[in-house]
């Protein structure tokens, strides 16, 4: 969106530029400033346009680019952690490795961080999705979901298993497994 403006912004200048140099009185170069200025005006109604749209586009879907974990909006947090439940339930590896922002932290074990898909789904479903993490998921309340700086936490007792999802580049995503 910057970059649009700042585009918009030179392209406007550079052509003041060349209707200032051939100006010398001619009705060619007002001709020149009216159009440019009307264009500046749609650029700048565009602009607005976009500015409004993408302002409500970060707060209103759980694909768009939000800026940290307090900006994402309670149904969105909800929606995320519901398909948390469903991919747990069915035991999905393939559908819980989808919904991960890598690098993710699984603690099995002592623990390790996971770097991509592949080695997420190379742990295997049965490591994965033990009885304990199965239960928990499909206990937890989610409407007990709230921000923090860490993000969102989802379980059904203090100390059982749980996930962790939060804001990474702007999307939801699971940061970490923890059993």
């Amino acid at each position: 969106m910057k970059n649009k403006f700042i585009c918009a912004l030179l392209t406007t200048v550079m052509v003041l530029s060349f209707a200032a140099c051939g100006s010398q009185g001619n009705g060619a170069a007002t001709s020149v400033e009216s159009t440019v200025a009307s264009e500046s005006q749609v650029t700048e109604s565009n602009t607005e346009a976009t500015t409004e749209t993408a302002s409500t586009e970060s707060t209103s879907t759980a694909e768009g680019a939000y800026e940290d974990n307090f900006a994402v909006p309670t149904e969105d947090a909800t929606s995320f952690a519901k398909k948390i439940q469903d991919a747990v339930a069915a035991e999905d590896l393939d559908a819980l490795a989808d919904l991960v922002n890598y690098p993710v932290y699984v603690a099995l074990g002592d623990g390790s961080v996971i770097e991509t898909r592949e080695d997420l789904i190379a742990l295997g479903a049965d490591k994965i999705f033990t009885p304990e993490l199965k239960d928990s998921m499909a206990n937890a309340d989610l409407s007990e979901l709230s921000p923090s700086m860490a993000g969102f936490t989802l379980y059904s007792t203090g100390d059982g298993p749980n996930i962790t999802f939060n804001v990474q580049n702007g999307v939801l995503g699971i940061s970490g497994i923890n059993y």
